[in-house]
């Protein structure tokens, strides 16, 4: 349109429409942002028809069903560009140019904040990652890319319509990625290789002339098939981006960069009568918590009576029907997830929410906060930065393995890591997170005693250290032996409030717990 409308010459008009594709991308993330999975899935589809039934019915400005005819070549030099063997070269320069910038944001800290974010977004901003940043991030690049070959597309063929972009060309593309193998860039050149060179081999295949086609179609498919069946994870498996960083066989005695904490004893977190409900069920009604720097404090009662959702409520991943929270004398009231990590009050999940497709270290090397890599743009324009940061957070997330004890298992993927590795895991994430407030959801349930014995030392070193630490925890022996003090909830407020050997001994409490 630019073109042939505004006579915009090569390459102006293909850099206006890679910026407005891409802020179209990034307007179209903004509500992306509250659905994931298969619905974000049907979303884009239905936009794709949408644009595609506008663009066919905007006659005046895009040719309707005829489309836009006789856009002219590229010419480089006064050379034109106006078939396959003098085409190709140009392809293959933008080829190159969109895959560095993939690779690129690919194996950056942004990218494997994707990772992260992929595997689990209440992970991600458990984190402090910042979700609506990296969708709408995302979806602009993937779109001015897209854009790339769009103008690209209309230069060699001299024509361009909206019927060219139809839902069997996005399903294409599709199983190029999943042929080729997600989470890897090489694999989605393969698997783009593979689809449009396998249909012209198949050409070589002698058949009789009236099953020919039907017979191509069969035999295609059933390769398809077989790949995927013996391949189910694409030709060339999702790896690591630790292999673009160097080994660091010891740890640093620097540690994680934290903020200063309180002298043992004052509040560093505080939740005034909190109130939620959902519906006509009363989660939390009127709770009063405080947690003191250098404490640990658990949180205990029967199960429904509203210990999970403080924790909700207490860091941004629910909202206060009333009440209010506040952070070392700063109100964080309305905050989101990562804003409240960020500040310094980081949780866990009973569910552990582990990134298993990552390493140990890759688990705690997304969590560094402030790394230059963590905006796009720095990506780009501050490499360098980036490059010396990475051996840094490297050490620093060596550090932090180390203190838990897991330096040996840094390259083992999560996923691989026994169920008591993980649990180590969970509060390595959270101390790289530099938080002061640490708030674990079970965070020992399901350990032996033997393992008990060798994270209760962790645990207390944090507090020690001047860490403000509050757990749920069913298993009154970690309680007992962990705890300063203890919060009995029942139906959404805080019955009692004292030392672990003052709740037990309570027999009324002890008949409500166990009722």
């Amino acid at each position: 349109i630019l073109t042939l409308k505004l006579g915009l010459p090569f390459p102006i008009d293909l850099l206006i429409g890679v910026a407005v594709t891409a802020f179209i991308g990034a307007l179209v993330a903004i509500p992306a942002i509250r659905i994931s999975g298969t619905y974000l899935v049907v979303v884009t589809l239905a936009l794709q028809v949408i644009v595609i039934a506008v663009a066919t019915n905007w006659k005046s400005l895009t040719g309707g069903t005829d489309g836009l005819r006789g856009v002219p070549s590229l010419h480089v030099f006064g050379y034109a560009l106006n078939n396959p063997g003098r085409f190709l070269p140009a392809a293959i320069l933008a080829l190159g140019v969109c895959f560095w910038i993939a690779w690129r944001l690919t194996n950056s800290p942004f990218g494997r904040a994707l990772r992260a974010m992929r595997e689990n977004e209440s992970a991600a901003e458990a984190i402090g990652k910042d979700l609506l940043y990296m969708k709408v991030a995302v979806f602009a690049f993937s779109a001015g890319l897209a854009a790339v070959a769009g103008s690209l597309f209309a230069r060699y063929l001299n024509y361009v319509g909206a019927e060219s972009f139809g839902i069997e060309e996005t399903i294409y593309m599709l199983a190029m990625v999943i042929l080729g193998g997600t989470g890897n860039l090489w694999g989605s050149l393969i698997g783009a290789a593979v689809l449009v060179v396998l249909p012209e081999l198949l050409k070589f295949v002698t058949l009789p002339t009236e099953i020919a086609d039907k017979s191509h179609l069969i035999i295609y498919g059933v390769l398809l098939i077989a790949i995927l069946r013996l391949r189910p994870q694409g030709l060339l498996g999702e790896r690591s981006t630790m292999r673009h960083l160097p080994h660091v066989d010891g740890a640093s005695s620097h540690g994680v960069p934290m903020p200063k904490p309180l002298p043992k004893g004052e509040v560093t977190l505080s939740g005034r009568d909190l109130h939620r409900r959902f519906g006509g069920i009363v989660a939390v009604a009127g709770f009063d918590i405080v947690l003191k720097s250098g404490s640990i404090t658990g949180l205990i009662g029967p199960n429904g009576a509203g210990k999970t959702t403080a924790f909700n409520l207490l860091t941004g991943f629910l909202s206060l029907d009333a009440g209010s929270i506040s952070f070392r004398g700063r109100d964080i009231t309305g905050l989101k997830p990562h804003d409240i990590v960020r500040a310094g009050v980081a949780r866990s999940f009973q569910d552990l929410r582990l990134f298993t497709k990552m390493t140990a270290l890759e688990n705690v090397m997304v969590a560094l906060p402030g790394q230059a890599g963590d905006r796009v743009l720095d990506v780009f324009f501050r490499p360098m930065k980036i490059h010396r940061e990475g051996h840094e957070n490297l050490v620093r997330a060596r550090t932090v393995l180390d203190f838990v004890g897991l330096t040996h298992k840094a390259y083992e993927t999560a996923e691989n890591l026994s169920y008591a590795e993980e649990k180590l895991l969970v509060v390595a994430r959270l101390l790289a997170t530099g938080a002061e407030v640490f708030l674990f959801d079970e965070p020992l349930s399901g350990l032996d005693r033997s393992t008990l014995a060798e994270i209760f030392p962790i645990v207390r070193k944090l507090a020690d250290g001047g860490k403000t630490i509050c757990i749920i925890e069913h298993n009154l022996d970690v309680i007992k032996e962990l705890c300063d003090v203890v919060y009995f909830l029942d139906e959404g407020h805080a019955m009692a409030i004292g030392t672990p050997s003052q709740l037990m001994n309570d027999p009324a409490l002890a008949s409500r717990y166990f009722k």
